[in-house]
Parts: structure tokens; sequence; C-alpha cells
């Protein structure tokens, strides 16, 4: 009798010792996203280089999206190492198909087989760049010049010959250049006047109505000579359309490009069909060429 107590006592202090072990496990692992997250803010305002690195740092791409439209995946790798503010860097993109070799037969969409949208955290800094095809097809190159340091998005848009526009994501973190000073990017808000100055021209946005997530929006720039305030209708082709818009959310996550409806006016008007697939604060680049020179026209609106 004696011995079964004595087991039953013996079991029960393990089960209690198992059970404490397995809260202070528990525990620790709820901490960990928030300290991951705190090391990423902290390497994005603090990281400095005083040299280059020769090592090839390799980017894993974002688990691509299920379905037969993501047929591709995208892997960014920087030859000449990490980035550094104000200093340009080579990075390299290979599109590869599903047996995970470079793919060979991506389509030209606009001009160009690979687009690549690149933002800042907060979206306070945009670049639309084509990289250009190496000789080996499917791996492409480009010199970007990260004027500050921080976290950016970089966005990979093309098309594989079978299925339609697929897009590949990731993070960089660009470190501070020598004697920069950490900056803090200005917090989104919504523009409260849909009218920017740009080229010499007035430009004007409307959304015909108030935007919903999910529904389809019209958004129209209206052009204006800022000198006569005539209609503008010399608008130039650019990428072979009147223009192109890229919207993003505010976290970055949510990426739109649409073209224009009628990608052959010259102006005074340019349309486009948008869907914003969840409510919040996004930021549209309307991008417009006239005279020779590529204009940028950014806004800021909620989405509800």
């Amino acid at each position: 009798m004696n011995k079964a107590k004595a087991a039953l006592a013996l079991t029960a202090a393990l089960l209690l010792l198992i059970s404490s072990t397995g809260c202070q496990r528990g525990a620790s692992a709820s901490v960990m996203p928030a300290q991951s997250t705190a090391a990423m803010e902290a390497m994005a305002s603090d990281i400095h280089h005083d040299h280059d690195s020769e090592m090839s740092t390799e980017m894993e791409p974002e688990p691509a999206a299920k379905g037969w439209n993501k047929t591709d995946a995208a892997r960014f790798t920087w030859p000449s190492g990490m980035p550094q503010a104000g200093k340009p860097t080579l990075l390299r993109i290979a599109i590869t198909d599903t047996t995970g070799q470079p793919d060979q037969s991506l389509e030209v969409n606009h001009e160009k087989k690979l687009h690549l949208i690149i933002v800042s955290k907060r979206l306070s800094k945009f670049m639309h760049i084509h990289p250009v095809q190496t000789k080996m097809a499917g791996v492409f190159e480009a010199k970007v010049n990260f004027k500050t340091a921080g976290a950016y998005k970089l966005v990979a848009d093309f098309k594989p010959a079978e299925g339609k526009q697929q897009t590949q994501s990731n993070w960089v973190v660009v470190a501070r250049g020598a004697g920069d000073e950490p900056k803090t990017e200005p917090v989104l808000t919504a523009d409260k006047e849909l009218t920017r100055a740009a080229g010499g021209m007035e430009v004007s946005l409307s959304l015909g109505s108030e935007p919903k997530a999910g529904a389809s929006s019209m958004l129209t720039f209206t052009f204006r000579d800022a000198m006569n305030d005539k209609p503008v209708t010399d608008l130039q082709p650019y990428l072979g359309a009147i223009g192109h818009v890229v919207i993003m959310d505010a976290d970055a996550e949510r990426y739109v490009h649409v073209h224009a409806m009628d990608e052959r006016a010259k102006g005074p008007t340019a349309q486009f069909h948008a869907t914003f697939p969840e409510p919040g604060l996004y930021k549209i680049w309307g991008q417009f060429k006239r005279h020779g020179q590529l204009l940028i026209v950014p806004f800021v609106i909620q989405v509800h």
C-alpha cells in the first residue's frame, strides 16, 4: 500500500514538473514576435556599413499565393552585398518557373518583361525600375540607389507565358551611409484635397463615389495647363499607354497595378478601374509623361 502511494506521489510530481515547464516555454514563445519586430525596427534605423561586402546575399522570396495564376517565383539577391543609402547597389532578380529554373518565356507587358516597384515602409519613397535581362533569360539586374536608410518593399511585376500578370515581393533593410543621420518617415494620412502641381500642370484625382473595399472604383485624373488653365491634350505615351497607376495600402502589403481604360488617349483625362482589396489607407501613384518628362503624381485616400 505504501509503495502504491509512493508511486502515485511520484507520478503527480512528474506531471506537475512537465506542466510547469510547458507553461514557461509557452510564455517565452509569445514574447518572440514582439522582440523580433523591435529588432527589425532597430536594424532599419541604426544599421551602418563602413565598407562593401563582397558576399552575395540572398533573400528568400515570400511564399507565393496558391492558385493557377501563381506559376512563378522570384529570388532577389545582392551580388556585391546588402544596399547602403546613397550608394548604387546591384540587385539581381531571378524569375523561376515551377521547376525552380529561370523562366525563359516571360512575356513583354507594356514594353518590358519585368517591372520593379520599390516603396519605403511608410510609402514616402517610390521607384518604378525596369531591370535589364542578363545573358541568361529570366534573370534580370539593375543598380538601385536608395536615398535614405530603412525598410523597403520590393515588388517584381511580370507575366509568365502561362497565366495572368503576377507579382512576387520581399522586404530589404537599407543601411545608413557614412555620416548619415537617422530619418523618420512621416505618418501616412489621407489627403484633404486631391489636386497636385506636376510638370507645369494641375493634376486632379476624382473617385466618382466613395471608394469601398471589394468594389470597382473609377479613378479619373484630369490635367490642366498651369500657365493658361487650358485642358492638356498633349500627354505622351509612357510604356505604351497614357499612364500607369500603382496602389499600395498603408502597410505595403496589398499591391494593385492598373492601366488606363483608353491607353491611346492624350488627355485631358485618364481613367482607370481599380479594386481596393481591404478597407484602410491607400497611396496612389499616377505616372504620366509630358514634354519628355516622366511625372509621378501621388495621392492618399481612405477606403471604407
